[in-house]
């Protein structure tokens, strides 16, 4: 589908072009958030902008479902009887969308299900693995004879999916940047805790390079409670402050968003003191 369409509607070429600007530009600030530095107010400036840009992503993909709906709203049907014969043709292809779900995802999930019974009960696990590829070919070859165009619940299932993305990224991106308000007006806390365990989050997959890895440090505060603080792979030389303070340290850490700011000796005084 072109951007902008002859026959969008002003409104329409506007959602477009809006929507166009904020998905590149949430995923330029996302980029940015995920290789920026990641340490200090700097850090908590960073994961605020990398929560604008779930935001602004979630809001692009929202903007472009008015583009989307427009050739069925356009091609909807203007009698009743139109209107009858779309809703069953509607039922039809949902009815097959969901007899698609569960013969082909449901019977691969329970013969994987059924896989990891298989050394506790194998006669019934054989046999349920059995049922499921038997199913799954013969419904492969029921629907190789009977095909199916999904032509009315195709466009109402991608506007699902964009309102679904949508709404799930903006949620999370408006979160986030809250918590890096609410850590920028209230400041860093300060605790004393003790080193308790440490990872490393390497990103896997086709995508990989596309993150940052992150060096999550985990601590106990003396009143029992579990402090987190996350560095990225760039920031690393800060951990350091930590390894050298040893296992009792004077912590300084954004709580909301988990962003480190200094580590010192358990032992060594306030700078406010």
């Amino acid at each position: 589908m072109a951007v902008l369409r002859a026959d969008f509607s002003l409104a329409e070429k506007a959602f477009a072009v809006v929507g166009a600007v904020a998905l590149f530009g949430g995923f330029g600030a996302l980029m940015y958030g995920e290789f920026a530095p990641s340490v200090g107010i700097q850090g908590l400036v960073d994961r605020g902008i990398g929560g604008i840009g779930f935001l602004a992503m979630g809001i692009g993909v929202l903007c472009f479902v008015p583009p989307v709906l427009h050739d069925p709203w356009r091609a909807r049907p203007r009698t009743a009887e139109g209107r009858r014969a779309l809703a069953r043709e509607t039922a039809r292809q949902a009815g097959v969308v969901v007899l698609n779900l569960v013969c082909y995802a449901g019977t691969t999930i329970f013969a994987l299900g059924a896989l990891t019974a298989l050394g506790r009960a194998p006669l019934a696990a054989g046999a349920a693995i059995a049922l499921c590829v038997a199913v799954f070919a013969l419904y492969r070859r029921h629907r190789q004879k009977h095909r199916c165009t999904y032509g009315v619940v195709k466009p109402f299932g991608i506007v699902a999916f964009m309102l679904a993305f949508g709404a799930a990224a903006g949620a999370f991106g408006a979160l986030r940047a809250s918590d890096a308000v609410a850590d920028a007006i209230e400041g860093p806390r300060e605790q004393r805790c003790l080193l308790s365990d440490f990872e490393e989050q390497r990103p896997s997959g086709r995508y990989a390079s596309a993150r940052s890895a992150d060096l999550v440090v985990e601590f106990v505060a003396e009143d029992g409670e579990t402090v987190r603080v996350s560095v990225k792979e760039q920031d690393r030389d800060a951990l350091r402050q930590i390894a050298d303070a040893g296992d009792a340290v004077r912590l300084a850490y954004y709580p909301r968003t988990e962003v480190f700011v200094s580590a010192r000796p358990a032992h060594a005084p306030s700078p406010q003191a």
